[in-house]
């Protein structure tokens, strides 16, 4: 089973990337998935989404070798009916998010990330 970017999330991984130079550029991908669940951001594909399948397309399990990913969307997302496609989702939206979080400087460092200005 695979699961892609969309095209605009692609854009925001390479923007991404530029900020934060990961070794590899899935890591980013999951940094984008996990920056979506720590704004608690629903995986809902709306107008503006895209298209998954525009950007980079990975297989599941080179992008989640153990699993423990889709175990935590499943417990993030207990009602989703495929923890990948949720995934898929949230992976865009987070990337997406998190290159307009640069952007207009709500990130600058990694450990922003982190304190998502919650009062968390």
């Amino acid at each position: 089973m695979n699961i892609a970017l969309t095209g605009k999330a692609e854009l925001a991984r390479d923007e991404v990337h530029e900020r934060f130079p990961f070794k590899e550029k899935q890591q980013i991908v999951r940094l984008g998935l996990s920056y979506a669940m720590r704004l608690k951001l629903e995986p809902i594909r709306g107008a503006g989404f895209g298209r998954a399948g525009d950007g980079q397309n990975m297989n599941v399990g080179s992008f989640d070798p153990s699993g423990e990913l889709l175990d935590l969307v499943r417990a993030f997302y207990p009602d989703a009916e495929d923890p990948a496609e949720v995934a898929e989702t949230l992976m865009s939206l987070g990337l997406v998010q998190l290159a307009a979080d640069l952007r207009n400087s709500t990130v600058t460092r990694i450990t922003d990330i982190l304190y998502a200005g919650d009062g968390d």
